[in-house]
């Protein structure tokens, strides 16, 4: 990792050095602003430290000139600097930095970060190099949440079928949480392969037969990738899963996320490549508690607020905290309610999604609409030559025709529910 500081304090230069050195990185500087523009194209950073207050000018300034320059526009800023005032930290990110730290600080902290902003640029890079080679390229909807037991898995389960009974294109649901995860056992499949299969990988060794081998099929039609058996982390998937997820993005319609509970590298992996995050959350205090820390870290990460749409899932018959309490909790719209239904424990138990077991359920039908609605324009603005039960009862009770021209009034009311207009 290349990393250059701009800070008129040589100290904080000798300070982090050694410490960069030592874990095989190199640091670059300038104790100007100036001297930092004239350097920085040479250096070619992997990420930039900048300090607000410069003999000649401000780090925001920096940071406005950096954005405005397609050569460092997507390189990682951190702002490094004795400031530690709201405002000051507001227009850092609002200007476009990644991140905002404090002196005095610890300088193995500092370096953690800096290692996570690298691998995320390497894996953005990854992610758009790939997009640009695919000619079809799947639709990707992220489920995650901070705090289990809302209800992320049973969700994606049952809306990756739920897809594929519409539209009857090719399906994938991956099971990222490496650690226990649980889409397996909520299909009731015994998987053939796991992500333990590509463990031993590297990334110049893994090709597309590998990535397709970690393909299983269930037998109502969708495929999945399942975690491993046991619980274990496996620090070399980090590097190959940006690719592994861009070769099975070229092979399937959607693809159905199930998202660890954190902001780790796979995490975030899962969330930059998601066209849809639907942050799921129950009526519940601990629940909205992570729900507002994960709406702070989208914004900190730039996601645009309409990827992200909010799923609240009433997933007790105890009586929670009002929807309109939750909204103001959160200072976010709700985009989906999904209502309780007792169905959804047996469906865990005996491994039968509810959306197989009982079509007619309230439950089935919305998760049926909410996939209708997460749908691409292009499927949604003309019937299928072929369409599927599925797909009629969608649209008969969204009473619509599907184009986009002339909505009726119960499609109006739909499309402001769910914030999709």
């Amino acid at each position: 990792m290349r990393v250059f500081l701009i800070d008129d304090e040589i100290m904080y230069y000798k300070l982090l050095s050694p410490v960069l050195k030592n874990a095989g990185h190199i640091l670059g500087n300038a104790t100007s602003g100036k001297e930092g523009l004239e350097k920085v194209a040479g250096f070619n950073p992997d990420v930039i430290i900048l300090d607000i207050r410069l003999n000649d000018m401000t780090g925001f300034d920096l940071l406005e000139r950096f954005r405005e320059d397609p050569h460092f526009s997507n390189v990682p800023v951190i702002f490094v600097t004795g400031f530690d005032e709201l405002e000051s930290k507001l227009k850092a990110f609002n200007l476009g930095a990644e991140d905002y730290v404090t002196k005095p600080f610890k300088p193995e902290e500092l370096l953690a970060r800096l290692e996570v902003l690298a691998r995320r640029r390497e894996y953005i890079k990854v992610f758009e190099s790939s997009s640009t080679e695919s000619e079809n390229i799947a639709s990707v909807i992220a489920l995650h949440s901070l705090r289990g037991g809302v209800g992320c898995t049973s969700l994606a389960v049952n809306l990756a079928l739920a897809y594929h009974q519409l539209w009857l294109k090719p399906t994938l649901l991956v099971d990222a949480v490496f650690t226990s995860g649980q889409v397996a056992l909520f299909l009731n499949a015994s998987p053939k392969t796991t992500w333990k299969d590509l463990s031993n990988q590297t990334l110049d060794d893994l090709d597309s037969a590998m990535i397709m081998n970690l393909i299983n099929m269930q037998k109502n039609g969708i495929s999945y990738i399942a975690s491993p058996n046991l619980p274990a982390t496996f620090e070399s998937l980090n590097d190959i899963f940006p690719k592994t997820l861009n070769e099975l993005r070229s092979n399937h319609d959607l693809i159905v996320l199930d998202t660890p509970h954190d902001f780790s590298d796979i995490a975030v992996m899962t969330l930059d490549a998601a066209d849809y995050i639907l942050l799921v959350l129950a009526p519940e205090m601990a629940s909205l508690r992570a729900a507002i820390c994960a709406l702070k870290t989208y914004s900190r990460l730039d996601y645009p607020e309409d990827k992200v749409k909010i799923v609240l899932n009433n997933n007790s018959p105890v009586a929670g905290i009002k929807l309109k309490q939750i909204e103001q909790t959160i200072g976010r719209h709700v985009d989906i309610e999904i209502p309780f239904s007792q169905e959804v424990s047996r469906s865990i138990n005996t491994g039968e999604p509810f959306l197989i077991a009982n079509p007619e359920l309230p439950i089935t039908m919305r998760v049926e609409e909410l996939a209708y609605q997460l749908s691409r324009d292009d499927l949604k603005s003309l019937p299928p030559a072929t369409p599927s039960n599925t797909w009629k009862d969608v649209t008969k009770r969204l009473n619509t025709n599907p184009t986009p021209d002339a909505p009726t009034s119960i499609w109006k009311n739909i499309l402001k529910r769910l914030n999709l207009e």
